[in-house]
């Protein structure tokens, strides 16, 4: 699809699902096109570039001002241009999931793994490690079952913290 529209002078125009970025890339390289290639790499390092750590305090004060960041186990997903196209509506995330770790919600009102898809076109990052324990937790949690679908499908694109285990002494 991308040669026909770079075909037509249309390549600005080919929306690249981040999903298959890397897929698309590989091939790119395989088949000797340079333009995709290099529109990959870019829209690569368009996500690589918004990747960061967020202080706790920086995500609520975000939220206070109309934005709509959610956590979910660390991980922070900036969701202010979804929400207009969220099957559920546009009101019920800011409603429910700003400013404390919204897992359990995600995997109540997400039955399919499908969603997963979406969850690195919003990856913005991770809450600072020390900053975790001021996020808020809901009376409930997610499944261990549906924690360990997550970190596996996350481990892809997520920040490596390189957490320095402390020790108490007695």
């Amino acid at each position: 699809l991308f040669l026909e529209a770079a075909s037509r002078a249309a390549a600005d125009a080919f929306v690249f699902d981040i999903n298959s970025l890397e897929d698309l890339s590989r091939a790119a390289c395989t088949l000797g096109c340079r333009e995709l290639r290099e529109r990959c790499a870019r829209r690569l390092g368009d996500f690589e570039s918004r990747i960061r750590m967020h202080r706790w305090a920086d995500v609520v004060r975000h939220n206070e001002a109309g934005g709509c960041w959610v956590t979910m186990d660390g991980m922070l997903f900036d969701l202010e241009v979804w929400l207009p196209e969220h099957p559920g509506g546009s009101t019920i995330i800011p409603r429910q999931a700003r400013n404390i770790d919204c897992t359990v919600f995600f995997e109540l009102y997400h039955a399919s793994r499908e969603s997963f898809q979406y969850l690195r076109e919003f990856y913005i990052g991770e809450v600072e490690p020390q900053d975790r324990e001021l996020v808020p937790l809901e009376a409930e949690s997610a499944s261990d079952e549906f924690m360990q679908q997550l970190r596996e499908f996350s481990a892809t694109f997520r920040l490596k913290l390189d957490v320095v285990p402390t020790f108490k002494s007695f």
